[in-house]
């Protein structure tokens, strides 16, 4: 058939963003600090102006999104979670982070017990506290009961307890005549009855490995609806930290989901060590069978930890501890074979002295080989580092990934060390003085809720769900450098500042528009922020559907 139009030409823009407020997070000597217009192609960002600057490009645009005057930020990158154990079950349990009362509680284990159908188990495990809840308590076995007196329930708070129905007892084998089990209390009453509630790890883990059990398609899935939900969030990325007992197989859905093409966001995973006893020897042969960041623009290995040594984690700081002498020998042996292989290593320090000793088992390599200064490690929490510590930390050009767990226990960490001590937990102040990198994360999600805009809120705020253990002012960031938190220096933590975290030509193209500016917000609104669009990788992950193009 014989035209006389002009062929059109193919678009050279996959998607082009404009009439917004665009915040680049840019250095002084690369770009202006906001923009209009963002241009985006095979994955990355080819052009950032004003609106007139890429006018030329949107006859050239597959797409076009009018921003209408909102706020466009960098795709966020939660630099610390437990994403890989979250998303196994993510379909498997409850969420209880928007929970508010135990009459709301109740009515979601009553509604997934009735989705589920008699016998099946119905859990939430950990991402909630009773400081969130009207009634300052857990639901209690009674209540339980009542909520679903046919199915095994066992609801976990954090890692502080779990409560069990009298079906959940039956199906753990649990009864007045049970004893405790190692590492864990089963709580009684003053007949020496049962309660239900159930306190230390050893405790949690037959409830936790009943009401948790999936195949491999309910898990994959559980994945992928863990990656819509923190799509919905603004998130583009996290940093999985392993985690207590976490074994290779339990990538096997996460990896699965990447090889099919189904991740939403982007995974970087730090491995540990899960032998009680052979840490060494599983650090060994994991640098033995992998390479330093292995993997590709989606799913990478970061790193050994947060916890390399089972014998070197001091849990939420709660509770005395000291390093043993043979514990810390391993640890070098461990902080010796990633300096020397080439990997990076973030571990787990809540209190000073743990991360006194963990520093001296790195100084000591670093005076051995030159092979940890500068190369990107990074302590996890510090939350009672003292000066000294730091300034060791900003000697060995380390970072320091800072969580908003006191947001839900600030109450709990005041029983246990005090006003003045919590109200510099962690001495964020002090971090930046110095310079150290600082990575925003949850540490959810068992230990937190998993929401970034929460933790946001924290490191702007200090706050606290029942207001006690506020962070000192000193201590707190404004939103520019908490939101920067989560998405330029949380790069750093994975060798990726040269690519990710910014809204640079040749940065990828992961983006995110709040449904309310961040920057002229109240406080308590961070709180609450969700995503209308998020774009990883130059794609849709989450739309709302406020936004036209």
């Amino acid at each position: 058939m014989h035209t006389d139009a002009a062929p059109r030409s193919l678009p050279v823009v996959d998607l082009l963003l404009h009439h917004g407020r665009v915040t680049t997070f840019a250095g002084t000597d690369e770009s202006a600090a906001e923009a209009q217009s963002v241009a985006v192609a095979g994955g990355r960002i080819i052009a950032v102006g004003s609106d007139d600057d890429l006018a030329p490009l949107r006859p050239l645009s597959a797409r076009t999104i009018d921003l209408g005057g909102r706020r466009l930020l960098p795709g966020l990158n939660d630099s610390h979670i437990h994403a890989v154990r979250g998303g196994v079950s993510w379909t498997r349990t409850m969420h209880w982070e928007d929970v508010r009362s135990i009459a709301e509680a109740l009515a979601r284990v009553r509604d997934d017990a009735r989705d589920r159908g008699p016998g099946a188990w119905v859990s939430v495990v950990g991402g909630w506290h009773s400081s969130q809840l009207a009634e300052g308590r857990a639901p209690t076995r009674a209540e339980l009961d009542a909520a679903a007196p046919d199915n095994p329930v066992y609801v976990q708070e954090l890692y502080d307890r779990g409560v069990l129905n009298s079906a959940g007892l039956r199906a753990c084998g649990l009864d007045d005549d049970s004893t405790d089990p190692d590492r864990g209390t089963l709580v009684r009453d003053a007949s020496g009855s049962l309660t239900g509630e159930l306190r230390g790890v050893g405790a949690f883990a037959v409830p936790l490995a009943l009401a948790l059990r999936v195949d491999a398609p309910e898990s994959e899935a559980g994945v992928r609806a863990m990656c819509s939900v923190f799509a919905r969030h603004g998130l583009t990325g996290f940093v999985d930290g392993g985690g207590l007992l976490v074994t290779p197989r339990d990538y096997d859905p996460l990896y699965a989901v990447w090889r099919n093409g189904g991740l939403d966001v982007r995974a970087r995973l730090f491995h540990s060590a899960w032998t009680r006893g052979g840490e060494v020897a599983d650090v060994e042969s994991l640098t033995t069978l992998l390479q330093p960041d292995m993997g590709d623009s989606m799913l990478r290995v970061a790193g050994i930890g947060e916890i390399p040594h089972l014998g070197c984690h001091d849990m939420e700081g709660f509770e005395p501890f000291a390093i043993e002498d043979g514990a810390f020998a391993e640890l070098v042996e461990v902080v010796r074979l990633c300096a020397t292989r080439g990997w990076r290593m973030s571990i787990h320090a809540v209190l000073e002295t743990t991360l006194r000793r963990i520093l001296d088992a790195w100084e000591r390599v670093e005076h051995e080989t030159g092979l940890v200064a500068g190369r990107g490690w990074s302590i996890v929490h510090a939350d009672e580092a003292s000066r000294g510590s730091l300034e060791r930390v900003a000697r060995l050009g380390a970072g320091i990934l800072v969580q908003n767990r006191l947001l839900l226990k600030g109450g709990d960490y005041v029983s246990a060390w005090g006003a003045a001590a919590t109200a510099s937990a962690p001495p964020i102040g002090d971090m930046r003085e110095l310079g150290i990198p600082i990575g925003g994360g949850t540490d959810a999600t068992r230990a937190n809720w998993f929401s970034p805009w929460a933790s946001i809120w924290w490191l702007v705020t200090g706050g606290t769900l029942n207001g006690r253990g506020e962070r000192a002012a000193a201590h707190r960031l404004s939103r520019s450098a908490a939101i920067a938190t989560y998405t330029r220096d949380a790069a750093w933590f994975t060798g990726e500042q040269g690519h990710r975290g910014r809204i640079l030509p040749g940065y990828d193209a992961d983006l995110c528009v709040p449904d309310r500016d961040p920057f002229a917000c109240a406080d308590d609104d961070l709180r609450d922020i969700l995503s209308e669009l998020t774009i990883m990788n130059g794609r849709v992950t989450h739309d709302a559907g406020g936004l036209g193009g």
